[in-house]
């Protein structure tokens, strides 16, 4: 995601930064009190806040390469009042670490992706940071467009890539399901560490 800057960012958040469909997701990802979860490619927070209220005592990581990102989820944060304790916002990329090994309990990487600047090193990244067990549950909006000036890979918008993706980097029980709302079709794809 190298390519962001503020005005993608701005841009970003407006239209896309609080759908509702983020309200669902910590449901939809099961998301149980005590978690330990990081989220990849948070943008300005709105969904890591969503999971860091959704459960007691779930602790959230949410990465962003974005500084204006980043910025845009502290204020969200000082909005929501939630304590660091609780959710943490850095800026970083999906590929380096900010997790002891195997303390996840759950990654979530919604809308991200097709973003990530190298997909196989993030994914090993994500899988030696999940406990045994953990899950990593991804969500693609089908019905974004991937015209423009920002880096999209295509086949990490599409099952069979992801698919591979997870399959190669050690994942099992790999789960497909979509999610159809007024905001737009969802492909959802879950997948566990053994």
């Amino acid at each position: 995601m190298g390519n962001w800057n503020d005005s993608h960012a701005i841009s970003y958040d407006e239209r896309w930064g609080e759908l509702e469909f983020h309200r669902k997701i910590p449901g939809l990802a099961k998301v149980e009190p005590g978690y330990s979860i990081l989220e990849l490619g948070c943008g300005g927070g709105f969904l890591a806040i969503c999971l860091a209220q959704s459960a007691q005592s779930v602790k959230v990581s949410a990465l962003d390469p974005t500084e204006k990102m980043i910025a845009l989820a502290n204020e969200r944060k000082e909005k929501a009042d939630l304590r660091s304790s609780q959710i943490q916002f850095i800026q970083a990329g999906a590929e380096q670490r900010v997790a002891e090994d195997t303390s996840l309990d759950l990654v979530i990487a919604a809308f991200s992706v097709h973003h990530w600047q190298q997909p196989k090193l993030a994914m090993s990244t994500i899988f030696n940071g999940l406990k045994s067990g953990g899950r990593i549950w991804i969500c693609e909006d089908l019905n974004m467009p991937i015209e423009g000036d920002l880096e999209v890979d295509t086949s990490l918008k599409a099952y069979e890539g992801i698919r591979d993706l997870l399959g190669s980097s050690g994942f099992v029980s790999i789960i497909r399901s979509l999610s159809t709302s007024d905001e737009g079709e969802f492909l959802i794809v879950e997948a566990t560490k053994p």
